[in-house]
């Protein structure tokens, strides 16, 4: 009972914390907002938006904003 427990609160954790991305390989390409560079990831600092790489057309999808090379998902920080 307390594995199942332990197991369903860490992927609840997990679930809700953006996930390190991949940094933008082209010069100047940096990090979206809420993010540090890290090596060649971006990695979320506390509160940050989830992140996603912009699509090929430019444009981010119907609820995210961009950010440089990104979109961020928009609406209230976590």
């Amino acid at each position: 009972m307390k594995t199942t427990l332990t197991a369903v609160v860490a992927a609840v954790i997990l679930a809700t914390e953006p996930l390190p991305i991949q940094r933008p390989a082209e010069p100047g390409g940096s990090c979206p907002h809420g993010y540090f560079t890290s090596g060649g990831f971006c990695a979320p600092s506390q509160g940050a938006q989830e992140a996603i790489p912009k699509p090929p057309n430019g444009v981010c999808p119907f609820g995210w904003t961009s950010s440089g090379s990104f979109c961020l998902r928009s609406g209230a920080t976590r």
